[in-house]
């Protein structure tokens, strides 16, 4: 396999059960730095006032754009559009229960509990590698 260089990585979604999963599948795959988020405006904190680059953004489609909101069911969308309006150049790699092909991102993790995520995330780091 290729050499990762992430460093830090951030999760975005609202289901806490879920990010701890995907924290142990990118703990498994090597990634230590790892922030979790319920909602794209504290991801969007990070981006611009965190102290550190963000090297991978790992983002469900349906959660809350504002922290107290309704879930928006487009906000993984949305946070792909908004990035390459603002020329946002993080890899993104979409973890959801719903499996998604989604151009202009590094990949899609299909989240379920049948499924390897370890092994899901490890594919998508190896692209990462190549791609750097």
């Amino acid at each position: 396999m290729n050499k990762i260089n992430v460093i830090k990585a951030i999760i975005v979604d609202d289901d806490v059960f879920k990010r701890t999963d995907i924290r142990k599948a990118l703990e498994f795959n090597g990634i230590r730095n790892i922030i979790t988020v319920g909602s794209q405006e504290k991801l969007w904190e990070q981006i611009y006032q965190g102290e550190d680059k963000i090297d991978l953004i790992v983002t469900d489609i349906q959660y809350p754009l504002e922290e107290g909101e309704a879930v928006d069911e487009e906000a993984g969308f949305k946070l792909i559009e908004r990035m390459k309006k603002e020329k946002i150049d993080i890899p993104v790699i979409v973890c959801s229960s719903l499996n998604y092909s989604i151009p202009d991102i590094l990949g899609s993790v299909w989240y379920n509990r049948l499924n390897d995520l370890e092994d899901g995330f490890r594919e998508m780091l190896s692209k990462l590698g190549q791609n750097r």
